[in-house]
Formats: structure tokens, C-alpha cells, sequence
């Protein structure tokens, strides 16, 4: 097998550092590497683990942590896999130590080491560490995903496993009252085989509903049909929540939109509609107090407490807005309760100067409607999401409700904040954005170079705006800038965020995991002379529907993940689903922690 040179060894011939010397220096790596990886294929377990060994002395030697803990990771599997329990469980110990030390100590990429370390522990008959360790397991899972999660209840009824092995009767009674909801509401985890039925949204008669709580400032229309129910005119702060239908034909990262002349056509089957088409199909007012009592139970009721906030840009109709938004949450799988604002745009390409008047006075509509949510939904994290013109309505919010608030009570108030292709002078935006230092776990800039809308834009107002890339690119210390200019969406390039797959799969890992962009798919850093890094994102890496749907099932399942596509693909007798499957599976096994460091190809 030809694997790629060690990390170290490429970032140092970038700098300039000799080739040949840093070879010779790591000449006994490789060839170590190599032996590691002959004797396994080989079958000759002593002789593996001890190049392994020899490998792990010369990785740590070389200062490679990451590299280290793949190692380690991997040799904990191979001795594990060959009955070799001792030495399994201090690699995966070793694993566990840099993992933790590296991300902290309640992150949910430690989960599967220490799942690992507690099977051991647990065949090895030592139940009060197995029991300590699952009960870690469902600290960190419930922390980061909430109570009602699917992961939690794996790791519950593990962990009654080991109490029941151990006779540990009251423990089991308490594990039992914690499953209880679950097994009795739910029917518990999915089994084998029901993967493909393993989504939030269920289809039923040829479509799902996806229900949005909205707020806007727009004027009622008097008209009661769904789509017309908010009109353009400026209003009152209203409440409420929609629900949009998704059909089973749906393609992630598609809007299907039915044409316009369906409207005026008669004897049309509503049924038939909502199974072609994205539709607004209801819209629900309500008073302050009732969107707060609804808003609760919802949140409280759903599988994780997260909820996400999308502001809507330019040239959209409440209905736009609404099926966006409905689209977006369906296709992240998001396990937490949607809200929409809208603010009143004209929905109409010529009205660009109305609607930037009608977005500056937003900005503090939106303030009060923040507040609100933050206040009552009971919500565990809120993260807040805005396109285009509507970055100012988000920013002004954000700015109006945090003046509101004690300077030692803004930290960590929202989890994800994501600006994506804000039509937002750039100048104007780098102190914004500086000032919301600390107002959120991660703060992410999505910017692209072939976004005409724009560039159109920047034209009329003769200054870059922040969501343009190429040398303008917004560089800011606790800004992650992600450049998207290589993803393809519409004609303007101005909606990819939500247009393409590839782009849908990276807001999927950050509003799930809040991972750096160095732990997601896609990513390349490139620093300037002042040090800060812009990430290049490349679509190619992480497109296609076989990926998206490989994140959702290691979100549902975990690592159970893995064994239920194996049965489903099983159970399949048409060639094209199995081979769908199989591109599923491809995609999951990457996605999955890198359990072996790299080498380089062997050198003369």
C-alpha cells in the first residue's frame, strides 16, 4: 500500500527545511511504519505490536501528538481484534490521554475511546470501572446532544448491562427510570435495518412537515392563504410558528419550487402538490405569551434542547423565507427546534434600495424577539444564522441586545453565530464583529469570490462587502473565515450556503459539534503575513448526498453506526441501493476518527 509522507515531514519542507536530511532523519520511522504494517497483514500479531510499539517511541519522539494518538488508536483495535487485552487497553489508554488533552475532557470525540477502554474493563469482569466509565460516557453525550438523544439511550442501556453483570440492583432500578421515557415513548433505538426511516421527519403520505416558530416585523396581509399571509408593509413585532412540507422526492440541498402558474390553475390536488413541492402549507399567529409557552414545550420535547435562529436576505417573501428555512433544517437533520425572522423585504429583485430601509429598522424588531427566545424558550443552545441583507438585521439585533446586558454576562450566550455571504460593508462589519468577542462558542464567516449578487453589491456602494473573498477576505482573531468560492450553487453563486451539499454537510458539523474547521471536512488553512488564517473550503472533498447521509446516521447511531449499514446493505436486494449503501458506508468509515498515521512511501 503506497500511504503519504508524515505530517511533520511535509509542513517542514514547506518551510524550507531540506528534503534529503529530513528523509534521512526520519528514515527509521518509515521503515518502522512499514514493518507495523507488513506484519499485520501478514498476521504476525507479536512482531505487529512490537513495530507498533517501536513506531509509537519514534512518533512521540518526533513531537507528533496527532499522529501518536491515531497510533495508539490503531493498535488498540489491532490488539483488542486478537485477544490481546492488556496491551489493548493501555494503547487505548494512551489514545484517551492525548484525545483528552487535546480537546478537553467532556468532548464527544473521547466517547468511542472510552466506550472501548469500558468493554474492555467490563469482559475483564471489573464492573465498578466499566460502570464509572459508561457513566462518563452518558455525562459527555448528554451534555452534547441533551437528555433525549439516541446516543444517551445507547449508553444508558450499556451501562445497565454492567450493573445487571455486576447484581447491582439499585443502580439498574435507577438506570431503568432514566430509560423508561424513552423506551416507553419512543420504542427505543431503532433496530437493525430501520436506518433508512432513522431521520427526524418522518414521510408519511408522500411528504414531511417541518414545523418553523417565526417572528417578524412584517404587516399582516388580511389575506388567510399560508403563502400570503405576511405581506411587504412594515409592522408590528408579530409571533407564530408555520409548518412546510418536504416531499419523499426531495434531493438535499434542492428547493423544489413549484411554477407559479399552478396558482392560477384550477382543480389542483393539494395532496399532489405537497408531494412535488416545498410548500408553506399553514401559518400560525400567536401572542407574545402564547409563543413562549409554545415555544417551551416544543424545546422541551424535542430530541436535542438546541434550537437555530435564520435570518432570511434580500429580496424574500415570508414564504421564501419560511420554505428556506424548512428546506435547511430538514436537510441538517437538526435534532432541535427551527425559528425563522423575517423582516419585511419587497421579495423583488428591482426593490434593493426599499428593502436596505427596511432592514435598518429590523435590526432592533429583531432585538426584542431575541430576547424573548433567549429568555423563554429554555433552550440549552441557540445558535443564530443569517444570509445576505439580512446580516445587518442580525448584527443590529445583536448589538441592541447585548447593550441591554452586563459586560460579565455576554460570555458563551449563544453557541454557533454564522454570517454567510453578508452583504454587509466590510469595514463596518470588522468592528461589529469585533465587539461580539466571546458572545458565542464559535463565530464562523462564510465568503466567496463568485458571488455576483455581491459583487453587484459592491458596485453600487463603490466598498467591498464582508462576504466577498479573493485578497478583501475579512481576517479577524476569533473569526473563522471560511472562503467557499469553490462551491457551486445558483446562477448569482450567492445561496450555497444552503444550495449545495457539500456546503450544507460543514453548518450540519458545526451546529452538531461546534468543530474547529480543522476537524471538518474539506478544510485548508492558508495564513497571511499577519498571521491569521482564512480556510479554504473544497466541495469536491465532502459533496454528495451519500455524505450528508453518513453524518446523520453517525449523529443517530454513533458507533452502532457502522454495523447498521452493514445489516441494511444485507437485507437489500437492488443493485443500485446496495451500491448506494455502499457509498454510504464508504463515507462513514471517513468520517470516523483516523485510527492510523501516515507514512511515507519506502525510500530507496
Amino acid at each position: 500500500m503506497t500511504r503519504c509522507a508524515p505530517k511533520y515531514l511535509l509542513l517542514a519542507v514547506l518551510l524550507g527545511a531540506s528534503p534529503n536530511l529530513l528523509l534521512a532523519q526520519s528514515a527509521e520511522l518509515l521503515r518502522t511504519y512499514q514493518k507495523y504494517e507488513a506484519a499485520k497483514s501478514g498476521g504476525e500479531i507479536d512482531e505487529a505490536l512490537k513495530q507498533g510499539t517501536a513506531a509509537a517511541q519514534l512518533t512521540e519522539q518526533a513531537g507528533q501528538e496527532q499522529d501518536l494518538e491515531g497510533l495508539y488508536r490503531d493498535l488498540g483495535d489491532f490488539a483488542a481484534a486478537h485477544d490481546r487485552k492488556a496491551a489493548a487497553l493501555g494503547f487505548y489508554q494512551h489514545a484517551l490521554a492525548l484525545k483528552q488533552k487535546r480537546l478537553g475532557s467532556t468532548h464527544p470525540d473521547l466517547v468511542p475511546l472510552i466506550g472501548d477502554i469500558a468493554q474492555l474493563k467490563r469482559g475483564d469482569r471489573q464492573f465498578k470501572d466499566a460502570a464509572a466509565l459508561y457513566e462518563r460516557v452518558v455525562a459527555i453525550d448528554t451534555a452534547a446532544y441533551g437528555a433525549d438523544h439516541e446516543t444517551v439511550v445507547t449508553a444508558l442501556k450499556a451501562l445497565r448491562e454492567v450493573y445487571v453483570a455486576d447484581s447491582d440492583t439499585a443502580n439498574v432500578a435507577r438506570v431503568d427510570e432514566q430509560l423508561k421515557p424513552h423506551l416507553n415513548n419512543r420504542g427505543g433505538l431503532p433496530m437493525p435495518g430501520d436506518v433508512a426511516k432513522s431521520r427526524r421527519y418522518k414521510q408519511n403520505n408522500g411528504f414531511a412537515t417541518v414545523r418553523v416558530f417565526y417572528g417578524t416585523n412584517r404587516a399582516p396581509s388580511g389575506d388567510p392563504r399560508p403563502a400570503q399571509f405576511y405581506g411587504t408593509a412594515r409592522g408590528d413585532l408579530a409571533y407564530g410558528y408555520l409548518d412546510v412540507t418536504i416531499p419523499e422526492t426531495h434531493q438535499e440541498a434542492e428547493l423544489e419550487t413549484q411554477p407559479r402558474w399552478i396558482e392560477y390553475t384550477f382543480g389542483v390536488d393539494p395532496a399532489e402538490m405537497r408531494r412535488r413541492y416545498v410548500l408553506l402549507d399553514k401559518v400560525t399567529p400567536l401572542s407574545k405569551d402564547e409563543f413562549s409557552k409554545s415555544l417551551h414545550a416544543q424545546v422541551s420535547s424535542s430530541p436535542s434542547q438546541d434550537l437555530f435562529i435564520f435570518v432570511h436576505g434580500f429580496n424574500n417573501s415570508f414564504e421564501d423565507a419560511a420554505r428556506r428555512v424548512a428546506q435547511l433544517t430538514y436537510d441538517l437533520d437538526f435534532d432541535g427546534t427551527p425559528l425563522l425572522y423575517s423582516w419585511p423585504s419587497q421579495g423583488s429583485a428591482t426593490a434593493y434600495t426599499i428593502d436596505e430601509a427596511s432592514v435598518g429598522i429590523s435590526g432592533r424588531k429583531m432585538a426584542d424577539f431575541l430576547d424573548t427566545v433567549v429568555s423563554q424558550s429554555g433552550a440549552r443552545r441557540i445558535h443564530l444564522i443569517a444570509h445576505s441583507m439580512g446580516n445587518r438585521a442580525l448584527i443590529e439585533a445583536l448589538q441592541t441586545y447585548l447593550a441591554r446586558r452586563a459586560p460579565d454576562k455576554r460570555q458563551h450566550l449563544f453557541g454557533q453565530i454564522v454570517f454567510t455571504a453578508p452583504d454587509v460593508d466590510r469595514d463596518y462589519f470588522l468592528d461589529a464583529v469585533n465587539d461580539l468577542s466571546g458572545v458565542a462558542e464559535r463565530t464562523t464567516l462564510y465568503a466567496s469570490d463568485n458571488d455576483y449578487a455581491l459583487r453587484s453589491s459592491q458596485f453600487v456602494h463603490g466598498a467591498p462587502r464582508a462576504g466577498t473573498a479573493g485578497d478583501v477576505i475579512v481576517k479577524l482573531a476569533g473569526l473563522d473565515s471560511i472562503d467557499m468560492s469553490q462551491v457551486p450553487a445558483d446562477s448569482l453563486g450567492h445561496s450555497y450556503f444552503a444550495a449545495n451539499s457539500g456546503a450544507i454537510f460543514d453548518l450540519f458539523r458545526l451546529l452538531w459539534r461546534g468543530d474547529a474547521p480543522a476537524q471538518r471536512c474539506g478544510m485548508s488553512s492558508s495564513k497571511s503575513s499577519d498571521s491569521l488564517s482564512v480556510w479554504l473550503f473544497n466541495a469536491n472533498n465532502c459533496n454528495g448526498l451519500d455524505i450528508l447521509e453518513a453524518g446523520v446516521l453517525l449523529k443517530r447511531f454513533g458507533d452502532l453506526a457502522g454495523a447498521k449499514v452493514v445489516h441494511q446493505i444485507a437485507t437489500l436486494t437492488d443493485p443500485n441501493q446496495v451500491q448506494e449503501w455502499k457509498n454510504i458506508q464508504k463515507r462513514l468509515q471517513s468520517l470516523l476518527p483516523t485510527v492510523a498515521p501516515a507514512a511515507a512511501p519506502q525510500t530507496p
